[in-house]
């Protein structure tokens, strides 16, 4: 599969604007890890699929939740905050880097 992006630097740069947010510093950080790098490969995998068509945020934001449900079922509360922090995580990594423009 090619690599659209850098998982693991988007993981380490989601990972410090949770930090720097300080909003799920309640979170064991091994589980808010393996939520991110979940999020980030479905991510990465659904831009993937997409070629040429656009990003839906409603498909990835419906795939996110189901992970994260799978993952965090202590945490359902926060879940769909977490995703919507994610979210823009993820868009502001990509900006960053020069992934994406926004017209």
């Amino acid at each position: 599969m090619e690599d659209i992006f850098d998982t693991a630097a988007a993981a380490v740069k989601i990972r410090q604007n949770f930090d720097n947010e300080g909003d799920f510093s309640f979170m064991k950080p091994e589980e808010l890890d393996g939520v991110i790098k979940a999020f980030v490969e479905i991510d990465r995998d659904y831009m993937a699929e997409l070629g040429d068509e656009p990003y839906d945020e409603d498909v990835v934001c419906e795939k996110l939740t189901a992970a994260a449900n799978d993952r965090l079922p202590g945490y359902k509360p926060y879940i769909m905050r977490l995703v919507d922090d994610y979210m823009d995580f993820m868009e502001q990594y990509l900006v960053d880097e020069g992934i994406i423009e926004w017209e």
